[in-house]
């Protein structure tokens, strides 16, 4: 950044006084309006009037919903989402973009509050910064800055507080209240909730759960394959026929950073928008599938089966993402390496629903230490303490 751009920078920040009632909420990917970030802003929009709460987003298709919907919203970089960032007493993200897209600039003086993204089993962080895998000099520096300089981070439970937020960012505090995307999973859904989501799959999977059976698979990305599900061992074409002989209906929706394409001859092979939100989706699935993504920990607060499918395995773990916990004791459902194994834990899942209960409660209970639909109102008063501080 050149020193007339630090200057204008600086006495735009100093001519706007930062005030406590001012929270701003940054989007994630692609300005997208998903995960904890999405909820916890709706939760200060409709539940705690005495702040300003503003969604900045990089997406004029996701502003433009928000206001729709009678949200407060800021498209970046605007005029007003700077005078949101400027003026925020409290800037709450779930991810990076933010920082890599220039917001963090303006939101200097702000608290800066991390909720993240997820708990599972890989290494993140700090920790990931000094994995054995051979990472470049430069990702390990970025990880290290990136996991630094909040002032709070969210956790989930004392175990993941000691074990991975405590070793792999660095905050001055950090806030045992659960996740905020968790409470859509046991509280009533509200139209806001549809906000970001993929509405024509929505509908589809509204219509085809009144005659089937829907399992959802929800694999997490990969480094250098977008569509390595393609590449996989499963076979479409037979997989359908199964699925279509058990009256099952599957779902797939990708990471945000991978999409997939599907030709439209698999009738019950369905496919949700890779960027929307899934969350108001998951209690209508009897049956989730997932490889390495934390998104079954989620699902274990609707306590149905859960299917993992790591058929890449050795390959993920040794050139991708190092584990840091055992993926055996923390992945509570059958493994599957082939489509067989696959297909034979859907159908044990379909007739046998008890059958891995004990193990996803253990779990649970592991990663979660509330399950009561108030992590938002949690985070919002420790958020408003905060704020009270600027």
């Amino acid at each position: 950044m050149e020193p007339d751009q630090i200057r204008t920078i600086a006495r735009f920040l100093a001519e706007r006084p930062r005030q406590a009632e001012n929270i701003a909420f940054v989007s994630g990917a692609d300005g997208q309006f998903a995960g904890n970030v999405k909820y916890l802003f709706l939760h200060f929009a409709r539940h705690v009037p005495q702040c300003t709460s503003v969604f900045v987003t990089t997406s004029p298709d996701v502003h433009r919903a928000l206001r729709g919907q009678g949200l407060a919203a800021a498209c970046f970089p605007s005029q007003d989402a700077l005078e949101v960032l400027a003026r925020a007493s409290v800037l709450v993200a779930d991810g990076f973009q933010y920082r890599e897209r220039g917001m963090a600039v303006f939101a200097i003086g702000a608290k800066t509050v991390q909720l993240w993204h997820g708990v599972g089993f890989k290494k993140i962080g700090f920790v990931e910064a000094e994995t054995s895998l051979d990472l470049p000099p430069e990702r390990r520096a970025y990880l290290r800055e990136m996991y630094s300089g909040y002032d709070a981070v969210v956790s989930t439970s004392p175990f993941y507080t000691e074990h991975l937020f405590k070793t792999s960012f660095g905050a001055r505090e950090i806030w045992e209240t659960g996740y905020p995307r968790n409470d859509a999973l046991v509280r009533p859904g509200t139209k806001d909730d549809l906000v970001g989501c993929d509405l024509e799959g929505y509908a589809r999977v509204r219509a085809l759960g009144r005659r089937f059976r829907l399992c959802l698979y929800a694999p997490t990305f990969r480094d250098d394959c977008g569509e390595f599900f393609l590449r996989g061992p499963l076979c479409f074409v037979s997989l359908s026929r199964f699925l279509e002989r058990e009256g099952m209906v599957l779902f797939l929706k990708m990471h945000a950073f991978t999409e997939a394409r599907l030709g439209s001859e698999f009738t019950n092979i369905q496919v949700i928008d890779h960027a929307s939100d899934v969350y108001p989706l998951l209690p209508h699935f009897s049956c989730l599938i997932t490889d390495y993504s934390s998104i079954y920990m989620d699902y274990l607060h609707l306590d149905r089966p859960v299917v993992f499918f790591p058929f890449d395995r050795a390959d993920y773990a040794s050139r991708m993402r190092e584990f840091q916990f055992d993926y055996d004791a923390m992945t509570p459902g059958p493994k599957c390496l082939t489509q067989d194994e696959l297909e034979r834990a859907l159908v044990r899942a379909a007739t046998d629903p008890e059958a891995d209960r004990a193990r996803r409660r253990e779990v649970r209970d592991l990663a979660f230490s509330h399950h009561d639909g108030q992590a938002c109102r949690r985070v919002a008063e420790h958020i408003l303490r905060l704020a009270a501080t600027i």
